[in-house]
């Protein structure tokens, strides 16, 4: 063996002897699984850090307008317009629906997701004066009051060892109130004989 190839053989033997004080790189798994806490947004599909960690996806399925707390219709026959004003005769109230088994606090997830504007419920009191609203003359208002209210489903999810989030089976669904809302729609007043 010439002195080239033995010097090349112990640099070799030495790379190795250091390679083998260096310390191995950890596993993909090795830290322990977090929980990134009850309100945890994912995405299903989209990349994680930490295989383990725990969160959630949602969706708004649809959101709509809910008129249950009263509707009044009133014709102005004036020359002038009037105003319409209805008051509260019976309280209303509009409240949340969550399917069973949801362990987190789920209106959490939606605020942060959505909007802060979601609540646990709203209502119409006794007495409460909706409007006025004018209604000119020649013209029929139908005025509906109620709320806006949007339906939600959603999955808990788990981050997988490929680094991305997956979808875990457990699904659940959600309505809630966004905000009080008031419709008025006219039209031409209907001329009885």
């Amino acid at each position: 063996m010439s002195i080239v190839s033995r010097a090349a053989a112990t640099a070799a033997a030495l790379a190795v002897s250091a390679g083998a004080l260096t310390i191995p790189a950890a596993p993909a798994d090795a830290l322990p699984a977090r929980d990134m806490g009850t309100a945890n947004p994912t995405t299903i599909g989209a990349a994680c850090a930490n295989p383990g960690d725990t969160g959630q996806t949602i969706r708004i399925d649809r959101t709509y307008f809910d008129a249950s707390a009263g509707t009044w219709t009133v014709s102005n026959y004036n020359a002038t317009p009037i105003p319409l004003t209805r008051s509260i005769t019976e309280k209303k109230t509009k409240e949340w629906k969550v399917s069973a088994g949801i362990d987190f606090p789920i209106l959490n997830l939606i605020k942060m997701s959505f909007s802060t504007s979601y609540t646990t419920s709203d209502s119409y009191e006794v007495g409460e004066v909706v409007g006025p609203y004018d209604i000119a003359p020649g013209t029929t208002a139908v005025m509906r009051a109620g709320w806006v209210v949007s339906d939600f489903s959603g999955e808990k999810t788990v981050c997988g060892q490929d680094g991305t989030w997956h979808g875990t089976g457990q699904t659940f669904t959600a309505s809630l109130p966004a905000e009080r809302h008031v419709e008025v729609s006219t039209r031409d007043n209907v001329k009885f004989s």
